[in-house]
């Protein structure tokens, strides 16, 4: 070897030694051969010769390394030295004991020794948390009305689909009501929007206050609200819009001195075979018309 090999080899050296990266060779064995002071730091100094599984044990018992969860480390043990050398080259990520995150890499040499490289990736992991939160936090924007917060019509049909589906593949039944607010406009004429908002909110929360946690209220309009039923019967249907109905809704303003109430129609309509969500939805707007028709202030089932 010449001069400049020895050189070239002992940058090398140095080069790993003071690099971010940790790098850790094992040889046939699976003994420690070499681990730079990246891997040093992250893990417990070491010292050559000994094997991963020592080293896996001594960490975990001293707190530190690979947060293994609520596995035992003999568990984990296993698991990873029958993953180890099962591939020439893999990677994967690995969570250390502090909350850093490592992308580590495997390489199995031709000799049986093992290569291994890691990158810190904590931020890309912090990151994509960020990116996750704010995906969920659009996503729910996206499907709540602004007012109520109860799903909007895009996703309260959306909820309808899918309850009709099911019903439909398991031969249960599914009743809807169409629900409108009876003289909505007199009460922002007379109380202002904001009346008008307060007594929306209002009625959202009542109506939460009556169903069970399979049921659905979605705002589908201004004044419209669509209340979605798994299984349940027309009778049933009928019996739960009548005690919500039979609820005083009454709305308090501050800018104004005086409570004010207000009442609702609905038209409720049940699943029939082959129906789709239009058809079931027009038939729940025929009965909901039907309740305007004799007076508002009632519930109409559909005639079908």
């Amino acid at each position: 070897m010449s001069d400049s090999d020895d050189e070239v080899n002992a940058r090398l050296r140095e080069g790993l030694r003071v690099s971010q990266m940790l790098v850790v060779l094992y040889d046939g064995q699976d003994r420690l051969r070499y681990a730079n002071d990246a891997f040093r730091e992250a893990f417990l100094s070491t010292t050559d010769s000994i094997d991963f599984s020592t080293i896996v044990r001594a960490n975990h018992a001293a707190g530190k390394g690979v947060n293994i969860g609520g596995i035992g480390v003999e568990t984990y043990i296993s698991r990873a030295c029958a993953r180890r050398r099962s591939q020439r080259y893999c990677s994967y990520p690995i969570d250390l004991i502090g909350g850093k995150r490592l992308w580590l890499s495997e390489m199995l040499l031709p000799d049986g020794w093992l290569l291994c490289e890691a990158a810190n990736v904590t931020l890309l992991k912090q990151a994509e948390t960020s990116l996750r939160v704010a995906r969920d936090v659009a996503l729910e924007a996206s499907q709540t009305d602004y007012l109520t917060k109860l799903p909007n019509r895009r996703y309260g049909f959306e909820l309808l689909k899918r309850a009709l589906t099911f019903a439909q593949a398991h031969a249960e039944p599914l009743c809807v009501a169409m629900i409108d607010l009876d003289f909505f406009k007199k009460i922002n004429d007379q109380f202002g929007h904001d009346g008008g908002d307060m007594a929306l909110c209002r009625f959202a929360q009542t109506c939460r206050g009556y169903l069970r946690s399979t049921d659905t209220i979605a705002r589908i309009g201004g004044e419209e609200f669509l209340m979605i039923l798994p299984g349940a019967t027309m009778q049933a249907a009928l019996a739960l819009a009548q005690r919500l109905h039979h609820e005083p809704i009454r709305v308090h303003l501050d800018s104004f001195p005086v409570e004010f109430s207000y009442t609702f129609s609905a038209g409720v309509a049940q699943m029939s075979p082959g129906d789709s969500v239009q058809s079931l939805m027009a038939r729940a707007d025929q009965a909901l018309y039907a309740a305007k028709a004799r007076g508002r202030n009632t519930i109409q089932a559909s005639e079908k």
